[in-house]
């Protein structure tokens, strides 16, 4: 039977963002991030990051770059026993340096990609899941997946966040 998961943008929800975050000297979580990850694991959860990564394509850094951010990131969550599950990202940018790389494609946030891709590969059910995210973008895929979407505002804290979508995942 398939289950509901919540899919987290990466910069600036998870991770903050100093702009084209792919160095591991810059990593550093979110304020409430830890928190609301461990508030997942701890209710049998799913965590997967949809998040775009346009410096691909931009040719600002490298695919490998970007792992190597990744695999650090996924180290961090571990110390604090938090399993993330998956990651997808999106190297496709309007400006990218070669057409390859360019958008239009199916996978950079507004568009849903990311998250059906994820779904297929982990029995996801999106009609029960959560997507989390800072920017309008996020919002919409998460919607255009067919997810229930929640904003991290200003006025909303992350930890606040994944409680509500707990509520919603269990009563699914």
């Amino acid at each position: 039977m398939k289950k509901g998961a919540v899919f987290f943008d990466r910069d600036d929800t998870l991770v903050k963002d100093t702009g084209y975050m792919y160095k591991i000297a810059d990593f550093e979580w979110m304020d409430g991030a830890l928190i609301a990850l461990k508030q997942l694991c701890d209710a049998g959860i799913a965590v997967f990051i949809v998040t775009n990564q346009g410096g691909i394509g931009k040719g600002l850094f490298t695919r490998q770059q970007m792992q190597a951010f990744h695999n650090h990131l996924f180290k961090e969550a571990e110390k604090a026993d938090i399993t993330i599950t998956d990651i997808a990202y999106c190297p496709h940018h309007p400006e990218a340096v070669t057409a390859e790389m360019a958008t239009p494609c199916t996978c950079r946030k507004p568009e849903p990609g990311m998250l059906r891709q994820l779904a297929r590969k982990w029995d996801i059910d999106l009609g029960q899941s959560v997507m989390i995210g800072d920017r309008p973008s996020d919002i919409e895929a998460g919607r255009r997946a067919g997810c229930t979407a929640l904003q991290l505002t200003g006025d909303k804290n992350l930890p606040d966040l994944v409680a509500a979508a707990i509520d919603i995942i269990k009563k699914a």
